[in-house]
This record gives C-alpha cells, structure tokens and sequence, in this order.
C-alpha cells in the first residue's frame, strides 16, 4: 500500500532529519528502490545483535550499506537514503520515484521529510531485491572468512564420515562442547538454540567423547524425526 502524507509533520528522532537544502535540488528519476536491515549472525561472545542496512536498486545494485550496533532506529534508515542519494556507490547522484520499506514503526516518522523531497514511500512484507543482496553478502563474508582457515588432511577429512550425526548436528542444528572436566575425564554436550539436548560424562578419551556423542545424537534425531 502507498502511505498517505501526515496532517502533522513529525521531527524525527535525533539524527534522522535530512539536512536541508542539497536534496531537492537532485535530480528526481522514475525509479524505486527497496531499503531494509537485516540482523547479522551474532557471535557467542556479542551481547547485542548488529544489523545491516541496505539501499538496492531494481537491478539488484547495491546504491548505499552501512552496520548499526543495536536497533536500527529511524535516523540509520535516513542516513542510510541520503548515502543513497547523494553518494551512491554505483550510478549518479539523483532522488528515486519510490522508496518500497517493511512496516516498522520506527520509520514511519521519516515518510512526510521523504514525501516533501518528492518520494513516494511503500510499505511492502517482502523486499526481494533486498533479501537477495543481504544473501550475497553473506556468502561473500563466508569466502572471507574461510580465505584463511586450515585445510584437513585426509585423515583428517573422514571425520563427518565416521561421526555422520555429529556432523549433520553442526551443519544445521546447533552445537557441541567437548572438553575436560576439572581432572576427571571428558565431558561432551550438544546443544540446539534452545539449549542442551544430550550429555555425557563418562569418557576417558576424546575418541570415547565422540563416540557417546555420535550415538546420543543419533538416537535424538530419530526420536525427534530429525532428517
């Protein structure tokens, strides 16, 4: 749906207004962008969720990106457009037609600042040009991230084939703690992101560990019908 301009102009919160004067005077063209956040994966050790926002283009360009720490509140969302539009990192400086968003609260404070610069604004429940260059970004801080890591040996290598629940349990259903016990041999849990589904304290050896871990996940992903 298109929203409908407000009787009584809001001031946004601190740090959203567009500054004035440098906006209207850029060139307006009939074209409509999608701009979101999106959270990113949290470490362990990160208390607060971090997020990405993104300005695309029909075309799937990415025209403005920038990390907040925390809640994006609705002054990220404005200098998030205004890198849009008058720093783009692909393409030239120029107001977009139409600016499609998801119905958060907290950007509704911006649409009557964003209307007066002539720019439509649509809320929409799915961005797909949005969702796709989040996707890409992901996968391009994974190849990052991996650029450095240590390659198995193929001894190495045959570890999922011996502990096949073990690795079907990390590649997609939570994770594992293997590790001493105060002196008195191995302690082994696996977790799911709700906490902790199986444990064992009997082992001597990390092979013991591991064995005791692969047969209470096996039996957990039958009796929970995991695939």
């Amino acid at each position: 749906m298109t929203v409908a301009r407000q009787k009584k102009e809001s001031r946004p919160g601190r740090g959203s207004a567009f500054p004035e004067g440098g906006f209207k005077v850029l060139p307006r063209k009939g074209h409509t962008r999608e701009a979101d956040f999106r959270a990113l994966l949290k470490p362990m050790t990160q208390s607060e969720t971090h997020y990405l926002g993104m300005v695309v283009s029909e075309g799937g360009s990415v025209l403005a990106r920038a990390k907040v720490e925390g809640r994006p509140a609705a002054g990220d969302l404005a200098g998030l457009l205004a890198q849009a539009m008058r720093r783009p990192l692909t393409g030239v400086a120029h107001r977009p037609h139409r600016i499609h968003v998801r119905g958060h609260r907290q950007w509704q404070e911006l649409f009557p600042h964003l209307e007066e610069l002539g720019i439509c604004v649509t809320v929409r429940r799915e961005l797909p040009k949005v969702k796709e260059a989040y996707e890409d970004y992901l996968r391009q801080m994974r190849e990052v991230s991996r650029a450095g890591m240590v390659r198995p040996t193929e001894e190495q290598a045959v570890v999922e084939r011996a502990f096949p629940a073990v690795a079907k349990w990390v590649r997609g259903h939570g994770h594992i703690d293997v590790g001493d016990q105060e002196g008195f041999g191995f302690v082994v849990r696996a977790l799911d992101y709700g906490g902790l589904v199986f444990e064992d304290d009997t082992a001597d050896t990390l092979a013991e560990a591991l064995a005791a871990l692969e047969k209470g996940l096996a039996e957990y992903c039958e009796r929970e019908g995991i695939e």
